[in-house]
């Protein structure tokens, strides 16, 4: 049986397999918030979960003091990226977003039949806010995709900025704000997202809540955007354990602020010790560093010693790096030096 032609282009979002050395390619956080585990007390096992996850929903209002009626849950941030895009994009419809960025934006397009086009970035990965809002202009696409602080290269876009882009185009702008917990608050559009009627603001339990194998993510919409997205999700789509997890992490928000700080300054820390090598380094407003290479191959002999990182094929010789603990940044700090110097 062929697959759909849409599809024979396709390159699948790729997944390294289990590691027991040091992790620093994933952009995951370590397990703060239960590090003894999670014991579920009067759980039934046997009933469905809450389609609304109404409980769940309310924490998140209180977190963001914003009303439930403009939060809808989801499976990680990529299930709510497919849902949008199974939404509101018909076949042949045109996805724009800048590129490199988070790759699952064309891999959704390409699935449901969409054309994309991908803005390059400037030599410093930073955005020509210009020169793409004429783009955004001449292509007039359906949606846009705006990932800040972006993945994989760490910069965040100002706020000023993506409220030009959001008055200067009828698309639907979705603004992924997975790693917004790093940066500079100041520049999310969390707190006025649901005010526009074409803004999608994504957020995530994965990185700042050192929860990504619970799948939780949450999207910011008018009430409108919301009842649409709400009519193509599957039935009791999020998983009640998924639900009550969250729910407990959302009530230890101090501990989640401390482990934020605490990843900044060994994220700027490590930035700093970086500068002494023959590498490119550029600002991150993530959870993860990243950088060029391009004299040396860093990949092999770094996962030859024990570490691994994300290494990109386009440019060649970039790689992102997780920020990881005060130890695991030394070893990979004295790691590199070996290789480099």
């Amino acid at each position: 049986m062929d697959i759909k032609t849409t599809l024979t282009s396709l390159k699948p979002y790729q997944v390294e397999p289990p590691f027991e050395g040091i992790r620093l390619d994933a952009n995951e956080t370590r397990n703060f918030l239960f590090p003894e585990g999670f014991f579920l007390k009067d759980f039934e096992f046997h009933r469905y979960p809450d389609h609304q996850a109404i409980e769940l929903r309310q924490g998140l209002s209180q977190y963001l003091s914003i009303d439930l009626k403009y939060i809808l849950e989801g499976n990680g941030s990529s299930e709510l990226i497919e849902l949008i895009i199974k939404t509101f994009a018909e076949k042949d419809d045109l996805i724009m977003s800048f590129e490199p960025t988070f790759s699952m934006y064309r891999i959704y397009a390409t699935l449901y039949g969409t054309q994309y086009i991908g803005f390059p970035l400037n030599d410093d990965y930073t955005l020509d806010v210009p020169k793409f809002m004429e783009e955004v202009t001449l292509n007039q696409p359906k949606i846009l995709f705006l990932c800040t602080p972006n993945n994989p290269t760490g910069g965040q876009l100002k706020k000023e900025d993506i409220l030009k882009i959001i008055q200067a185009t009828n698309a639907l702008v979705v603004i992924d704000e997975a790693y917004i917990e790093f940066a500079n608050p100041e520049d999310s559009l969390s707190q006025e997202g649901f005010v526009h009627d074409n803004v999608i603001v994504l957020r995530t339990f994965s990185k700042a809540f050192g929860l990504a194998s619970i799948r939780l993510g949450y999207m910011i919409a008018n009430e409108t955007i919301i009842n649409q997205v709400n009519r193509v999700k599957s039935p009791y789509h999020l998983n009640q354990v998924s639900q009550r997890i969250g729910l407990e992490a959302l009530s230890q928000c101090n501990q989640v602020k401390d482990e934020i700080n605490a990843v900044v300054q060994r994220r700027d820390s490590l930035y700093q010790k970086l500068l002494t090598l023959p590498i490119t380094l550029y600002p991150s407003s993530g959870n993860f560093l990243f950088i060029e290479s391009p004299n040396k191959d860093l990949y092999a002999p770094l996962l030859a010693r024990g570490i691994r990182i994300r290494a990109y094929q386009n440019p060649k010789s970039s790689y992102r790096i997780t920020i990881g603990t005060q130890e695991e940044n030394e070893i990979l700090y004295q790691a590199l030096k070996e290789i480099l110097l």
